[in-house]
């Protein structure tokens, strides 16, 4: 099921996999960009990623620049963690600068390889020095033609059930922390603490 899931988002972003080439980070980016003045009040950042049903917004200045980016996770750990009003604290205070970007025509890999040697999770996307789009880890991973077969393979064990491939490197899309040695837990990149944690729950 997941598979199938997968293969939708690329079509309703407008893509799809060719076999016989490494697809570009523009094939698998979301956009158009949604944007976010850093003087505006987190609460008002989060309403509109809300409304958007996405996890970021790009901060820019009066003049139209890209400045940063404020996401879920900084909302989290710099605010909510902290017991901060979302309505006093400003995006200036907890986006994270600068931007880091890549273009339009790299690898996913390269895409990837980026953000494993920066520790994020996401990037910009900049075609002949504009920034056109974003894209997230979880967007290419789930683009790799390469994963297809282990997410396949995935989708026709039972619940709960872990199927591994090779050790990967990543966040932990259960607890958000980086580690070398990610399973695939029901489709998701799990790191070791979580994998467990599953395999516990699922034994009750």
């Amino acid at each position: 099921m997941l598979k199938y899931l997968v293969i939708l988002a690329l079509i309703k972003k407008g893509r799809g996999l060719k076999p016989g080439r490494s697809l570009t980070v523009e094939e698998v980016m979301s956009f158009p960009i949604l944007t976010i003045g850093p003087d505006n009040s987190v609460q008002e950042a989060v309403a509109k990623m809300v409304e958007h049903d996405i996890s970021s917004l790009i901060v820019v200045d009066e003049g139209g620049a890209d400045i940063g980016i404020i996401t879920e996770r900084d909302v989290i750990e710099k605010v909510v963690a902290k017991n901060r009003d979302p309505n006093s604290v400003k995006v200036k205070e907890v986006m994270s600068n600068p931007l880091k970007k890549i273009s339009s025509d790299s690898s996913i890999v390269d895409a990837l390889e980026k953000m494993r040697k920066s520790r994020i999770k996401k990037l910009g996307v900049e075609r002949d020095g504009k920034l056109v789009g974003i894209v997230s880890e979880r967007d290419l991973v789930y683009a790799i033609p390469a994963m297809y077969e282990i997410i396949e393979a995935a989708s026709r064990e039972h619940s709960r059930e872990i199927v591994k491939k090779e050790v990967y490197e990543g966040f932990c899309e259960e607890c958000g922390i980086w580690s070398d040695s990610l399973n695939i837990v029901e489709g998701r990149l799990l790191c070791e603490d979580c994998t467990e944690d599953i395999k516990l729950a699922s034994e009750d």
